[in-house]
């Protein structure tokens, strides 16, 4: 082979070897702070600030998609006698514009990854999916609940065998999940919020960059948000009510838990803003460009 012809070919192969993903055993791709999933096929293409998607302002598309939202009481619906209790998935649907994308919040009060699926929760959602539908997946809150195993699930083996059931589902039918770790609780310590998520959203991010699988971090952006604005005004956003403040909780509540209506919408305004932000393709089907809370 002459000096020239073996140069091209030398040009020529690593070339290829830049354009294939870099597939190291033993090292699963990492999920980033922000919760993109990291790894050598994707810190190459991962969208910058500038490169976010442009939300749904133009030509409507052939048909929307659907963004289903699957998960427990922090994002699910309520009726109107529970008001001002609301899910965050509950108001999601209005930061989209309806020819791009529709919401439909399947999520239900008190279930766990594995509830959800063990009572059919699941089935309803999975048979109705169509290509390019979302499935925004958020558990975390019940399957803590060891006292009880209708709904406990331990972080490094069920719980992550029941969100890879949602994931393996969701893209058979040729559509998208999504994960997100769950919102922080309203208790603290000191002026630090309390970690009382422990191992299940580090068990999320670990799973989702293995199976290389979109999160969108809410355990820290939540925890962020709230430290940043403070305990007193955190405590509003939850279903801390005085006596006499709302009709339908005559004698007041104190939960910091469960979010009321302005906490639902702060927190869906994270979810749009995060994935906005980072180029998710969840950004492109919102009406207007999202403003961080």
């Amino acid at each position: 082979m002459s000096i020239r012809p073996y140069a091209l070919f030398l040009v020529l192969l690593v070339s290829c070897a830049q354009q294939q993903p870099v597939a190291t055993a033993g090292h699963s791709p990492q999920v980033a702070p922000d919760g993109s999933v990291q790894s050598a096929s994707t810190v190459a293409s991962a969208p910058s600030a500038s490169a976010a998607p442009r939300v749904c302002t133009g030509p409507a598309p052939a048909h929307a998609v659907t963004v289903y939202v699957i998960g427990d009481s922090t994002a699910s619906v309520y009726p109107s006698e529970r008001y001002p209790r609301m899910g965050w998935g509950q108001p999601f649907g209005e930061l989209f514009a309806p020819a791009c994308a529709v919401v439909k919040d399947m999520a239900i009060s008190g279930r766990s990854s594995k509830s959800f699926y063990d009572e059919g929760a699941w089935t309803p959602v999975r048979d109705a999916l169509a290509s390019g539908d979302y499935v925004l997946i958020q558990f975390g809150h019940n399957d803590e609940k060891s006292e009880d195993p209708r709904r406990y699930t331990d972080p490094q083996s069920t719980y992550k065998q029941y969100l890879t059931s949602y994931i393996t589902d969701t893209r058979q039918k040729g559509a998208v999940p999504l994960l997100l770790t769950p919102i922080s609780r309203n208790q603290w310590n000191g002026g630090v919020l309390a970690d009382t998520h422990k191992q299940y959203p580090p068990a999320m991010r670990e799973l989702a960059g293995a199976l290389r699988v979109e999160l969108i971090d809410l355990t820290s952006l939540s925890q962020q948000y709230f430290e940043r604005i403070g305990q007193a005004a955190s405590t509003e956003l939850f279903m801390n009510l005085a006596a006499g403040q709302f009709p339908n909780y005559p004698t007041g509540n104190e939960d910091n838990t469960h979010l009321r209506e302005s906490g639902a919408r702060k927190i869906g305004q994270l979810v749009a803003w995060n994935a906005y932000q980072r180029g998710l393709t969840l950004g492109s089907f919102l009406k207007a460009v999202p403003a961080p809370p």
